[in-house]
């Protein structure tokens, strides 16, 4: 019976994620009957094996791209929303919270940490627990500006969003529904499009993805968006980490292809050569241990560097053109040094400030080549 079920299962075209709850609901049923003895003749081998759940799908994070959250943050589009809409519309944007969490706050949910810095303070029914996450300063004017418009109705609200019908008290919270439905309607009023024009729809929970990736883009630790998200895991997290990798590394191959070295000459880079992940991998671990005010250093951050403060003279230096206007003030800082070193008679210094200067002329010329070229 089962094997009939799951072939008539898998013909149905239904989602994966969709096709795997059901499974395991049916796995988990006939476990506890096997367990509590309530079918005293299913035999042993009447299960679904776990081999035979399909694998669920890990999409990514479906954030708003900045083009279209510049047309939804445009002060003029927010002031067409009514105010109560427009201050959780804000505060979806600033914390990234769920929606139903967002209408469910407390008339007052701010608390002050020890630097007197405003923090939120909420229940998260996904994972049923307090949390409690700073705020932005936009965030926590949002708030107060949203408790002033509820108590010149509601004196004694004791919700920060309450519904605006049939609420006498002020208890009931604003309704999750109504915030969808007015929101699209909003987008069709402001035309929201995308980069090609198309018209884009926009739900509440991408606010919440995209926040995530705005700060995942920022540099912000994943374990902090963990925290701050209220993830369970790290792995719901990453796929926010994966989007940032994606957008990151094309930018990466674009860099590699304009690098010179410490002779000036162009460094080759292949985007498909089996080395490419390494070369990537390196950078990013170089780029936490060594910042260089001219350049980047090349040299794997396991590696000790025998050249402390001597960039310019070794040959794991890189660099491109966006640091030329520093190599030239430093050629002009580097001419003062060798005059100075020379009328006090220290030639040696002298001599070591030339190959210094050697060095910034040849990658000096390198990277305005590289300039002059066209980008693609």
């Amino acid at each position: 019976m089962l094997e009939h079920y799951l072939s008539w299962f898998t013909g149905l075209g239904l989602a994966g994620h969709t096709t795997n709850t059901l499974l395991v609901c049916l796995r988990g049923f006939l476990d506890t009957c096997r367990r509590y003895d309530w079918m005293p003749g299913l035999p042993a081998t009447a299960t679904i094996h776990l081999d035979e759940l399909p694998r669920r799908p890990q999409p990514l994070p479906r954030f708003i791209p900045e083009f279209v959250m510049a047309q939804i943050e445009h002060p003029d589009n927010l002031a067409l929303l009514p105010a109560d809409t427009r201050h959780l519309l804000i505060l979806l944007i600033e914390t990234g919270l769920r929606i139903n969490d967002a209408c469910a706050l407390a008339f007052n949910p701010i608390l002050t940490d020890s630097a007197d810095w405003p923090c939120l303070q909420f229940f998260n029914h996904k994972m049923r627990i307090e949390q409690l996450i700073p705020l932005s300063e936009r965030a926590a004017d949002t708030i107060r500006a949203q408790q002033e418009l509820v108590q010149t109705r509601w004196p004694q609200a004791t919700r920060l969003f309450p519904c605006a019908n049939s609420n006498p008290d002020g208890v009931r919270p604003y309704s999750a529904g109504t915030f969808r439905t007015r929101l699209v309607a909003w987008q069709d009023t402001i035309g929201l499009h995308d980069e090609s024009g198309r018209p884009v729809r926009v739900t509440p929970h991408q606010y919440r993805h995209t926040m995530g990736t705005r700060m995942i883009n920022n540099g912000v630790p994943q374990h902090v968006v963990q925290r701050l998200l209220g993830h369970a895991s790290p792995q719901m997290t990453a796929r926010y980490a994966t989007v940032h990798d994606t957008t990151v590394r094309a930018a990466f191959n674009d860099f590699q292809t304009r690098r010179v070295n410490i002779d000036g000459h162009r460094i080759g880079f292949d985007p498909d050569a089996p080395t490419a992940d390494a070369e990537w991998i390196k950078h990013n671990l170089a780029r936490i241990q060594a910042s260089l005010p001219n350049g980047y250093c090349g040299r794997p951050p396991q590696q000790d560097c025998p050249h402390p403060n001597a960039c310019l003279t070794c040959p794991d230096f890189q660099t491109t053109p966006e640091f030329l206007p520093i190599h030239r003030r430093q050629r002009d800082d580097t001419l003062v040094l060798i005059d100075t070193a020379e009328q006090a008679g220290r030639t040696r210094q002298a001599a070591n400030h030339r190959h210094v200067l050697d060095n910034l002329n040849t990658v000096i010329n390198g990277l305005e080549a590289v300039e002059q070229e066209p980008t693609t």
